[in-house]
């Protein structure tokens, strides 16, 4: 008994000095800058952190308070000038660790169901922003890149049930040369082809330019052609492709018309710009990341469907551990059916 009172006071102990570092972190307006540090410099002085006997919290706590934290560059520093991996407030600050101490599951209703409730009262409001037609719907995701991902094996598996021939070919895409890194590393990973068309004289895409990439594709890659990802804000200059003309073309050639506005769709919510994405509620997907501009944690990007059936039909996955649950409450909205991520 006396062995199990020490463990609750240290773990007490180690929590309120969790929670006065988080308190005193978030509360402080100009945090110290911090210094990088070669990985040699950081283990002459941490040494090995994963042992035998186990460092224990309070020290590995402390080792990330005093030493590792302070070799790096904090994101909400006002000298921070690049970059968007977050931009959180004090609230979501603190309600990320809510959620974290929550340790809730949200793939599957079945465990997950109050946080995924919550999860889609903030995507029915991401979804009104963008006008897209009544029945779109969409889920969170790891990022812009997992988002962009997700949408795009949705679009090829749709293409491939337009006509069985279809799955003789490699899939192609079409994009431009200010789209996201993300996009040309996501053909890779999903053995798709790429081809980017040339921007105006304003670096956007336009569907004048997108049409004459097309009229130029041989027979068989106009066949394979299934997508094309226009921008909407570009990282580097936050520059809006000419959405409404490229959807223009997207719907006369029957392809399907993703925008990429993971850096810049955070402008939705701002009436004084709003008139600069007309175009985008004719996509047939969206990925946007609340963690930019709209000020949610890390890791939390998003990705919109027009027809969210058709990202189902790519992505559900079936196991007998994934349906081990038939009784009513245990019914519902599983996000991990709509993108590529299981957890």
């Amino acid at each position: 008994m006396k062995s199990m009172h020490s463990i609750d006071i240290s773990t007490v102990e180690m929590t309120l000095d969790i929670m006065k570092y988080a308190i005193n972190r978030i509360s402080n307006t100009s945090p110290d800058l911090g210094s990088p540090k070669k990985e040699e410099d950081l283990f002459a002085i941490v040494g090995e952190t994963v042992t035998k006997e186990g460092i224990g919290g309070e020290k590995a706590f402390h080792m990330f308070r005093d030493v590792l934290a302070k070799a790096t560059v904090p994101v909400d520093h006002p000298r921070h000038l690049a970059f968007v991996p977050a931009a959180p407030t004090k609230a979501a600050v603190l309600f990320d660790l809510v959620t974290s101490a929550a340790s809730i599951h949200g793939a599957y209703w079945m465990t997950g169901g109050g946080g995924i409730f919550c999860e889609n009262q903030a995507m029915k409001w991401l979804v009104s922003l963008t006008g897209l037609p009544e029945g779109a719907f969409g889920v969170f995701t790891s990022g812009g890149t997992a988002a962009n991902l997700s949408a795009m094996i949705a679009a090829r598996e749709a293409w491939r049930k337009k006509e069985e021939e279809n799955k003789a070919f490699k899939a192609l895409l079409i994009t431009s040369s200010g789209a996201h890194s993300s996009v040309k590393s996501m053909a890779n990973v999903m053995d798709a082809d790429i081809v980017i068309v040339d921007d105006d004289d304003e670096d956007r895409l336009t569907g004048k330019w997108l049409q004459n990439t097309i009229d130029n594709l041989g027979a068989i890659d106009r066949k394979r052609l299934f997508a094309v990802v226009a921008t909407g804000g570009t990282t580097n200059a936050g520059i809006i492709d000419e959405l409404d003309s490229v959807a223009d073309v997207c719907e006369k050639e029957n392809l399907w018309f993703h925008v990429d506005a993971a850096y810049g769709g955070g402008a939705l919510a701002a009436p004084s710009v709003r008139d600069l994405f007309i175009g985008i509620e004719r996509a047939d997907s969206i990925t946007i990341d609340p963690h930019k501009w709209m000020f949610s944690p890390y890791d939390c990007g998003a990705v919109i469907y027009k027809d969210i059936e058709l990202a189902k039909n790519a992505h559900s996955q079936k196991g007998a551990y994934l349906d081990i649950f038939k009784d009513e409450g245990a019914q519902g909205f599983n996000p991990s059916d709509y993108q590529i991520q299981l957890t």
